[in-house]
């Protein structure tokens, strides 16, 4: 149980009626004796989320995924089972396109919208350039949209490194993993990049 930890980024995916692959972003705020405590964000109270669920999170080069249920909510917290088992996996590398799209943020812990460039897009993540400084695990909600195309998606990411970048040090090149890409948009990216590729 040692690898959850206090302001983990975590994931929870419902596995009743959910066929498009749902996720919902929350951050795990305490181990407590019986259950863990997590802070979920506005969208997964609106979508009265029942039954059991699957828990995704994300360290180093791997993902982890536990099977749970929620056992009372009372926005903005819910407290959700423990796990008997953690399934760990190593996040696959993906085909990847080059891009130079305009994309905007927000950031879980503070207000504000900030815009980015968009370099790089694969379907478990992109590489961006902005002027903001992200630390690595910040929580940001992204806006993707390729005008003119049938590409749009809105879901959270997780910054995984953030370093200056090489002809200038006002801006930040930063890796980005999806968290809370449904399927059904994850299959989008990819028939997305597959038509680009071929």
């Amino acid at each position: 149980m040692s690898i959850l930890k206090q302001n983990l980024p975590i994931q929870i995916v419902p596995i009743e009626n959910n066929e498009e692959g749902i996720k919902y972003q929350g951050i795990l705020e305490n181990l407590e004796p019986v259950s863990i405590k997590v802070q979920m964000g506005e969208d997964f109270f609106r979508s009265n989320v029942e039954g059991p669920i699957e828990v995704e999170f994300t360290m180093s080069n791997y993902n982890f995924r536990f099977n749970s249920s929620i056992l009372n909510k009372n926005s903005p917290i819910i407290h959700i089972t423990k796990p008997s088992t953690i399934h760990k996996s190593q996040i696959r590398k993906t085909q990847r396109i080059k891009t130079e799209q305009k994309i905007s943020f927000t950031m879980w812990t503070e207000g504000g919208r900030y815009d980015a460039t968009m370099t790089d897009l694969s379907t478990v993540g992109i590489k961006m350039i902005t002027g903001k400084l992200l630390h690595k695990n910040t929580l940001i909600s992204m806006n993707v949209f390729f005008p003119g195309e049938s590409l749009r998606f809105i879901c959270q990411g997780l910054i995984m490194w953030c370093r200056v970048t090489p002809d200038s040090d006002l801006f930040y090149e930063s890796g980005v993993k999806f968290t809370t890409l449904s399927i059904e948009a994850m299959k989008k990216v990819d028939r997305y990049i597959k038509e680009r590729l071929h």
